[in-house]
């Protein structure tokens, strides 16, 4: 085996299982998490207080997105180094819009969805740091942060999916 074919199948290795981590870990939360926690009430209003102050999902999901962004860029120039004539191909061109919405996925989870983390993150703070029962203002932002985390966390991972859907047809072209 070549130096050349090692090094594609380490990065393609990392960018596969960054990205399942990626959109699993984003489809696991809108789909089970967040509306589990929704029909669980106060309850899972604790319970999204404690993990949005953790925090630990949101760095997975950065890490995961970054890995799978520059492992796919690495991939992309590798495959293609701007050569037009292969990118124009079917497989170039489904590889070139999954690139596309992929790295659109990743800025809006980076900006928006990320902005979103934060904000909720703070408010659960001081939530968990009030003495006593918070009160109702604190608790509608922090219900108003929980339903636009939701939210974000919806678009960043649809792009992400599109994306991981056009890179799993590409080959196929």
């Amino acid at each position: 085996m070549s130096v050349d074919a090692i090094y594609v199948t380490i990065v393609r290795l990392i960018h596969i299982f960054a990205a399942v981590t990626w959109v699993g870990g984003g489809i696991f939360f809108i789909s089970v998490l967040a509306p589990t926690v929704q029909e669980a009430g106060a309850d899972g209003g604790r319970f999204m207080l404690h993990f949005a102050r953790a925090g630990r999902f949101t760095r997975v999901l950065t890490i995961s997105s970054v890995l799978t962004v520059l492992a796919g860029v690495l991939l992309y120039w590798h495959d293609f180094q701007l050569n037009f004539v292969l990118i124009t191909t079917p497989s170039g061109i489904a590889f070139t819009l999954g690139a596309i919405v992929g790295i659109a996925a990743f800025f809006d989870g980076a900006f928006h969805a990320g902005a979103v983390s934060r904000r909720m993150g703070a408010v659960a703070n001081e939530v968990l740091q009030s003495k006593g029962p918070p009160p109702p203002e604190l608790l509608q932002r922090a219900q108003a942060a929980g339903a636009s985390m939701a939210s974000a966390a919806m678009s960043s991972i649809i792009m992400a999916a599109v994306a991981l859907f056009f890179m799993s047809v590409a080959r196929f072209l």
